[in-house]
């Protein structure tokens, strides 16, 4: 082994292994994101088989699914530490590859190993890496996405267009917020092709950028008409605790404004400045200006559809992604144009992230602060929590626990739970009655409607049934068990 080539990555991977420290002392200290518990409860469900495979195939996002599912059969123990460990992972393997991409790119070791420290260890950027596997991958898609962006009008090259092409479809099956960038990219991905392509072929340079991403998607679409009925069966799958917005009570908390779009633009000029000089310092570089112009769009734009959908993460969260987009323009940037001036702005991020992380009062984000101080750290759900309580130890509980699957993780395990697959859930929906010993409802008023337990049973939210007392009342879920007189 040669030594002298491995050396100077040792301090990026050190800072790689301080991101899973950090990701797992605030795992010890109790935060989990709400996407982590989600797709915990989702991969229990699938392991323990009582969610049907055509289910497991056709869920969005896959990426995030299919990565916890792998993990869970390498390490089975693993549960959301083991989720929460990945995810930081993959945020110190990006940082590790943004220093390879600066030494490329001509900087020295120590300019490289400044650069990589400023932007790996923002805290906008430590908040997104403990956030959860599909956000992670947001950033990885972004970073293939913008290194191709910024090469591909300065020279068409192969493999810009394959950046580009296999960074759009990372993001788009990564979480909901990158299927919103990605489609928020397509208008400004015109100001990166070559000026040639552009008059003469447009549709065809379109295509070859679009080709990974959207056979994909028409390949799951097709999966989910053959198994599900519905190409856009998938739509409907797609939670915002899958997301990591957390629970559906804070719909109206957290509705998008033109205030929260105008401090997240600002915030990304506060925690990547260094976009902003690049696009003043690439007066007669067109190709370089429109690139940065691209990416800072595209976020801008994604933003903004993400606030239209319902599916905006949080100030904090959307900003980091401008931190990828200035690691992107300095590992491609020309040597001979970067100076201190332009590097330092780097460092200057860290003071608008540590900032923007303080004055996002998102609920999740005020979690991650509270760990990260060591304070006490609120339930992401109470009300969830409360039910994972109160099935803690039951058994025979009719539940449609794919409709909430954060329970299942709260409650650490599957055991006693006749979910919406099992056989004792298809008697009781066919019979109209069940021999379970608890039963689980949600409220029909709710923003998500009545779960499958709640369809077969109309009146049971609202006035019980006979043979049962009411166990758990809740704003969205009520648990009833069967009475002393009902087990007679």
């Amino acid at each position: 082994m040669n030594w002298r080539r491995v050396a100077p990555y040792l301090f990026p991977l050190t800072v790689a292994v301080m991101l899973v420290g950090l990701a797992l002392l605030l795992h010890a200290r109790g935060y989990v994101s709400t996407s982590n518990l989600d797709l915990q409860g989702r991969t229990l469900l699938s392991m323990d088989g009582l969610i049907r495979f055509e289910n497991v195939i056709t869920a969005f996002p896959p990426v995030p699914y299919i990565s916890a599912i792998v993990l869970s059969y390498v390490v089975p123990t693993g549960g959301t530490t083991g989720l929460t460990a990945l995810s930081a992972g993959l945020a110190g393997m990006l940082v590790v590859a943004w220093f390879n991409a600066f030494r490329i790119n001509g900087l020295s070791v120590l300019e490289a190993c400044a650069a990589s420290a400023a932007l790996g260890l923002n805290p906008v950027f430590l908040r997104a890496a403990t956030e959860g596997v599909g956000f992670v991958a947001i950033h990885w898609g972004l970073w293939l996405t913008a290194l191709g962006t910024v090469g591909l009008r300065r020279g068409e090259r192969v493999n810009d267009l394959m950046l580009v092409s296999v960074g759009l479809a990372l993001m788009a099956f990564a979480h909901p917020f990158g299927l919103l960038l990605v489609f928020a990219s397509l208008p400004f991905l015109a100001l990166v092709m070559p000026p040639d392509r552009l008059r003469t072929a447009p549709i065809p340079m379109y295509l070859m950028l679009l080709f990974p991403f959207g056979f994909s998607l028409f390949a799951f679409m097709y999966v989910n008409w053959i198994f599900a009925g519905d190409a856009s069966a998938f739509l409907y799958t797609i939670s915002r605790e899958a997301a990591g917005l957390g629970a559906d009570a804070q719909i109206a908390a957290s509705e998008p404004t033109w205030r929260t779009f105008a401090i997240t633009a600002i915030s990304l000029f506060a925690v990547s400045p260094v976009l902003l000089a690049f696009f003043m310092a690439a007066r007669g570089m067109g190709p370089l200006r429109y690139a940065v112009l691209a990416i800072f769009a595209t976020l801008l734009s994604g933003i903004f559809l993400s606030q239209a959908f319902g599916f905006f993460p949080s100030v904090s969260l959307a900003a980091s992604l401008g931190i990828t987009g200035a690691a992107a323009c300095v590992a491609r940037w020309p040597i001979n144009r970067l100076n201190r001036v332009e590097l330092n702005l780097l460092s200057a991020g860290l003071i608008g992230g540590t900032a923007l992380v303080f004055i996002d009062t998102a609920p999740e984000s005020e979690r991650w602060k509270a760990a990260v101080m060591n304070h006490t750290v609120a339930d992401s759900d109470p009300e969830l929590t409360g039910l994972a309580r109160a099935l803690s130890g039951k058994s025979n509980v009719l539940f449609d626990a794919e409709a909430v699957p954060a329970v299942i993780a709260l409650r650490s395990g599957t055991d006693g739970i006749w979910s919406g697959d099992t056989q004792q859930f298809r008697v009781a929906s066919i019979r109209q009655r069940t021999d379970a010993d608890m039963l689980v409802v949600r409220n029909s008023g709710s923003g998500l409607g009545s779960d499958r337990v709640g369809r077969i049973f109309p009146t049971l939210y609202e006035s019980g049934a006979t043979g049962y007392r009411l166990k758990y009342d809740g704003a969205r879920w009520r648990v009833y068990e069967v009475s002393e007189e009902g087990q007679r």
